[in-house]
């Protein structure tokens, strides 16, 4: 478990963080992060939606939002959380 959030760290993300194996749980929000590298899908039955949580929501806190792929929860600047979901298009394998 990785559990950073609430703690005002600033800059990019680094990039071993792709690189954990058996990662399960990885809580990013509520800091001042602009960049996450591509972390591959983490087991998500276990912590459901509580997975992989970033600071992409929106509004975002960011004057360029904060891009994440494969998080399972996406946060804005007024830290409200909700469940990252697929579009229609992407659940039929086509990109937006």
């Amino acid at each position: 478990y990785l559990r950073l959030s609430y703690n005002a760290f600033t800059g990019a993300a680094p990039d071993g963080l792709a690189e954990m194996k058996g990662l399960q749980l990885l809580q990013l929000q509520s800091n001042r992060i602009t960049k996450i590298p591509t972390i591959p899908r983490l087991i998500d039955n276990i912590h459901g939606q509580s997975t992989f949580v970033a600071d992409c929501g929106v509004p975002s806190a960011f004057d360029e939002a904060l891009e994440c792929y494969n998080c399972t929860m996406c946060c804005n600047e007024d830290d409200d959380g909700y469940p990252q979901q697929k579009t229609k298009v992407q659940e039929l394998g086509l990109k937006d």
